[in-house]
C-alpha cells in the first residue's frame, strides 16, 4: 500500500489547528480531493459525511479522534479507498517550546491492492505526492489565517 507522507509547520496554536480541521465547512479549501462536503454527522469518531470531486460523489468516516492531537478518516470514491491521518504535535521553534506553533503531520495511504508491483506503480505517483503537498500548504494558510 503506497504511503505519502509530510510534515508542516504551521503558525499557530494546535486548537487552533484543529479546529480548522473538524470544521466541515473548511475541508472544501484544504482536505485533499474534495470540492465540497454534505450530510455529515458528526466530526468524532464514528462520524460519516459525503463528498464530491470533479463531478463524483463518496463518502467518508471519521475513524478516530483524539482532539488536538489525532484524525484519522477513511474516504471511498467507487473502490479507491484512501486512509487519511494526520497528527498534531504542539509546540515549534527551539526545542518545542514555542506554544504558538502546531506541527502537523500528514500519511495518506492509498490502500490499493496489487502487491509489490502495485506498490512500486502507485508509489512514484506524483498526483498522490502533490495532493498531500497542497492540502498540507492550504492547512497552514487557514489556519494561520492568510
Amino acid at each position: 500500500m503506497p504511503k505519502f507522507e509530510r510534515k508542516i509547520e504551521i503558525g499557530a496554536s494546535v486548537d487552533k489547528v484543529w479546529e480548522v480541521m473538524t470544521n466541515p465547512q473548511h475541508w472544501h479549501e484544504w482536505f485533499p480531493g474534495v470540492d465540497s462536503i454534505s450530510n455529515v454527522t458528526s466530526t468524532g469518531e464514528g462520524g460519516t459525511f459525503e463528498w464530491t470531486d470533479e463531478g463524483k460523489s463518496g463518502h467518508g468516516t471519521v475513524v478516530k479522534a483524539e482532539p488536538m492531537k489525532l484524525l484519522e478518516i477513511m474516504t471511498q470514491m467507487d473502490k479507491d479507498k484512501d486512509s487519511h491521518v494526520f497528527k498534531l504535535h504542539a509546540g515549534g521553534g527551539f526545542l518545542g517550546l514555542n506554544a504558538n506553533e502546531c506541527q502537523v503531520e500528514y500519511i495518506l495511504d492509498t490502500l490499493m491492492g496489487g502487491g509489490i508491483l502495485g506498490d512500486f506503480i502507485a508509489g512514484g505517483n506524483p498526483k498522490d505526492a502533490m495532493r498531500v503537498d497542497r492540502a498540507m500548504r492550504a492547512l497552514k494558510k487557514l489556519a494561520e489565517g492568510k
